[in-house]
């Protein structure tokens, strides 16, 4: 009587086992594709967040072309500039996280980081030490350094 308690506990042990590891496998791919979609929605996030900071820069651009001398249309213009620059800045920390995936990042962003961070206009904001877009910088190193 005990032999068929003890085969019968091992065989109710050797079936949880197998569906432990059944289980554990959709878990895993459930898990993944779960972070696949948060990673997805970020990037989007990221995408939308430098559109629309473009479209507000171009947007006030206009504006000053044709009233240069509207002060709040110039100071609409800068925040709109300083909002784009935030936009590359918080992308940046996002790749620097590895909460996008990288080689799309890099692929998408490599030139506009480059045409920012050497951009006459946008210098002033890179060049410096205690630069508020370290982040950016970093990035731009990373990919244009020649170490």
């Amino acid at each position: 009587m005990g032999i068929i308690i003890s085969v019968v506990a091992l065989i109710v042990s050797a079936i949880n086992v197998l569906f432990y590891i059944i289980l554990q496998g959709k878990y895993n791919k459930m898990t993944k594709i779960q972070m696949l979609t948060a990673q997805g929605a970020i990037e989007t996030q990221v995408r939308n967040s430098i559109s629309d900071a473009t479209k507000e820069v171009l947007h006030y651009t206009l504006e000053v072309q044709k009233d240069p001398n509207n002060k709040i249309i110039q100071q609409a213009y800068f925040s709109a500039e300083e909002m784009y620059r935030n936009a590359y800045e918080d992308a940046c920390g996002k790749y620097n996280d590895g909460k996008i995936d990288p080689e799309r990042f890099e692929k998408m962003y490599k030139q506009e980081i480059y045409k920012l961070v050497n951009d006459p206009q946008q210098k002033e904001f890179y060049a410096t030490n205690q630069t508020p877009y370290a982040t950016t910088v970093s990035v731009y190193k990373k990919w244009f350094s020649q170490v």
